[in-house]
């Protein structure tokens, strides 16, 4: 509200905004509530205060941050609370950005000087994030799919790329770089495991598949389509940010800085 409604200053210290103004901003009026809307709020508010205020990024990934804004969302836009809140929150990474990135000193030489020579690409990969989603998991296909199940143990491994094996020696194989992880597989079970580890490659333990090969080898069709689509999403998006090609380093740092919010593998996505 202080950086869109506030006076400037001159540069010096926070934006001035005066009484008179107040009305003009669109913000929650206690004074209109009900009094459970007021308890309700003032519960909320207290969770969020209790404690220290986090980095933006970090904050809006706090349940009672989440929480707080929800509520004031649906109480101001109702139905479309959602969209809302999702608009709002780009705006405000869209303006911290901007403001992590200048003083409020005026020296603009040295802004420009320290910008050229300093990136940081952790806020362009939570807004890209943000905009294209996480990326489809396996399970996400596997939800409707009824009958029996095949169980199937993945062990403990190196984070590596999964890749089914490509030789009579290692058919139906599930290799971890070089080696076998998971041996005796069908085809299409082998496929399922290259396809959870591909977008989970931390996962370790006991997961259950559909038994029928054919149900199977749809459910990993369609996570596949779903994947190519949102990786070429997500690249599309870092480039749209960074368009020019001398800024190809700084696309390259975003697409790392998301593969680590995202538990993905280095040089997943974008590799220039």
């Amino acid at each position: 509200m202080a950086e869109v409604y506030g006076r400037r200053g001159g540069g010096d210290g926070v934006l001035q905004t005066y009484i008179r103004e107040l009305s003009q901003m669109p913000i929650l009026d206690p004074t209109l509530f009900t009094r459970t809307q007021a308890e309700d709020l003032a519960e909320l508010f207290s969770s969020v205060a209790s404690r220290p205020t986090l980095s933006t990024d970090e904050e809006l990934r706090q349940p009672d941050r989440q929480a707080l804004d929800g509520w004031a969302m649906k109480y101001m836009f109702g139905d479309e609370a959602d969209i809302a809140g999702r608009a709002v929150e780009r705006a405000l990474r869209d303006l911290v950005m901007e403001r992590t990135q200048r003083t409020v000193s005026g020296r603009e030489q040295q802004q420009k000087a320290v910008r050229r020579t300093v990136f940081d690409p952790a806020p362009l990969a939570a807004r890209v994030l943000m905009d294209c989603g996480v990326q489809p998991r396996l399970g996400d296909f596997l939800q409707e799919i009824l009958g029996p199940a095949l169980e199937v143990h993945v062990p403990a491994h190196e984070d590596l790329p999964a890749r089914l094996g490509d030789s009579l020696i290692d058919q139906g194989h599930v290799l971890v770089g070089d080696r076998p992880l998971i041996t005796g597989l069908d085809d299409a079970h082998a496929a399922a495991i290259v396809a959870l580890l591909t977008s989970e490659p931390r996962f370790s333990g006991t997961v259950e598949l559909p038994l029928d090969q054919d149900a199977m080898q749809a459910a990993v069709k369609q996570w596949g389509k779903r994947w190519r689509e949102w990786k070429r999403d997500i690249e599309k998006s870092i480039k749209e940010v960074l368009p020019k090609a001398s800024q190809v380093q700084r696309r390259v740092l975003v697409a790392r800085e998301l593969e680590e919010r995202a538990g993905l593998l280095p040089q997943i996505l974008l590799s220039e």
